[in-house]
């Protein structure tokens, strides 16, 4: 009844001289913009094209500025027509959304009508509004921030964590494999007695216990000697990636070349001094670790008070959304992912990751960002919450002090868009509701182990 309804609205306005606009809703988001150019414009930019051509165009018979205006309006119609139509278009859909306050989700469908000399120009452009919504219950929230004091045991466990990170390996002659060490052996596969693609290695290093292999390889490793020579019989999961191997059972014949024991380096000195920490030794390293942990948990403790801001918010103000908008943020997410894939030299679409399959995945996360990005909006103009310039340099200077000494064209790659600096104005928009909402809310600190906070966090 309501789409009945909404489809029987229309609202039409005349803008300047030379064009009307109808706007009809055919749905709660949907509306059909019909734009009516008056002949008038037609002819004076028919003209002036004429003109140019005449100027510029050299034909056979005819002296420069002298070829008839029909002889060149039938010679180049089709130029005409594709110059006039994107020009008019371009010319008079901007001005028609501002005058009517319209805010497109994506990009329109257009329908253009047939361009003539003394006839009005009509278009039509189906669209999705994106929809003034008026957040309510975002005062006075209940919020929990979770405080750490980082203890010794933390710092600990950051040294432990670093120490892995530095590892090596260590051949013994005459040491039998356990878990943790490392392997350099040869394998050669066969599965019904033949030797299949992919089964065959020469001088591959695995580390026993990683779970690298498919079940039960490693385990039979274990007590082997350098030099020996031992049989693996395994079967593949029914699951497994290869058809042709899936559940076949497979005989692995390996030959162990070296076995390697994991060596961590000592907690002393020397730990700092591999970390490049020049002064101050461990002591240093503990103290610049500790700093570090600190204020990963005031980080991590912040965040989780802004996920119970947007938990409260969109509970209290459920949307619904054009679905233009929502696929919007999905083509973005997933063109993300496409570059972060990328620049590990991976292809999704190696794998069959279309950019559907891509698409799906974050059908859920991007509706998400799609309703807070609304709510915060929305908030930011019913309790005028702006951007000042001071604070929007100094974020841009934050994030272009991460590129190092690639800085500067960071932050000249960002200025010379209006598209990407409109991105950066709205995320400090949010971070500065963020603060404010926080700011009128009543938070209680409660006390919080950093491992309970690391945790918590991952869920």
């Amino acid at each position: 009844m309501q789409d009945r309804m909404a489809s029987q609205l229309q609202t039409a306005t005349t803008i300047g001289d030379f064009m009307e606009v109808t706007v009809e809703n055919t749905g709660t988001f949907d509306r059909a913009v019909t734009v009516s150019i008056k002949a008038e414009r037609v002819n004076e930019l028919l003209d002036l094209e004429l003109q140019n051509l005449s100027l510029n165009a050299r034909l056979p018979g005819f002296r420069p500025g002298k070829t008839p205006k029909k002889f060149l309006e039938t010679r180049f119609k089709d130029h005409l027509i594709a110059t006039l139509t994107e020009r008019l278009f371009r010319e008079s859909y901007g001005a028609a959304l501002q005058q009517l306050a319209l805010r497109p989700a994506d990009d329109p469908e257009i329908n253009l009508g047939e361009l003539k000399r003394d006839q009005d120009f009509v278009y039509v452009a189906t669209l999705q509004i994106i929809p003034d919504v008026k957040p309510v219950g975002y005062q006075g929230l209940a919020l929990t921030r979770r405080v750490v004091k980082i203890t010794d045991q933390d710092v600990d466990l950051a040294v432990d964590k670093l120490r892995e990170q530095h590892v090596t390996f260590v051949a013994e002659p005459e040491r039998a494999a356990a878990n943790g060490d490392q392997l350099l052996f040869d394998f050669k596969g066969f599965v019904d007695g033949e030797a299949f693609e992919g089964g065959t290695a020469e001088a591959y290093l695995l580390e026993l216990g990683s779970g690298r292999f498919i079940p039960g390889f490693e385990d039979q490793l274990i007590g082997a000697l350098p030099g020996e020579e031992r049989d693996v019989n395994v079967t593949f999961p029914e699951a497994y990636g290869a058809p042709g191997l899936a559940g076949k059972a497979a005989l692995f014949k390996c030959r162990i070349s070296e076995v390697r024991v994991r060596t961590l380096p000592p907690v002393d000195d020397g730990l700092a001094t591999l970390l490049n920490i020049k002064e101050g030794g461990l002591t240093q390293l503990r103290e610049e670790l500790k700093a570090s942990l600190q204020k990963e948990a005031d980080a991590a403790s912040e965040k989780q008070i802004i996920g119970q801001i947007h938990d409260q918010i969109m509970a209290a103000n459920p949307l619904e959304l054009p679905q233009k908008l929502v696929a919007r943020e999905q083509r973005s997410m997933v063109e993300q992912v496409k570059k972060e894939y990328q620049a590990k030299g991976f292809d999704p679409a190696s794998v069959g990751m279309t950019d559907e399959i891509i698409a799906d995945k974050f059908l859920e996360t991007a509706n998400k960002r799609v309703s807070l990005g609304l709510l915060l909006g929305g908030i930011a103009m019913q309790e005028n919450i702006t951007v000042d310039e001071e604070r929007l340099e100094t974020e841009i200077n934050r994030i272009a002090a991460t590129y190092g000494n690639q800085s500067r064209n960071f932050k000249k790659w960002l200025q010379e868009d209006q598209g990407r600096m409109d991105n950066m104005r709205a995320g400090v928009l949010e971070d500065r509701v963020n603060e404010w909402i926080m700011q009128q809310g009543v938070v209680t600190d409660e006390a919080c182990s950093f491992e309970e906070l690391v945790a918590s966090s991952k869920e």
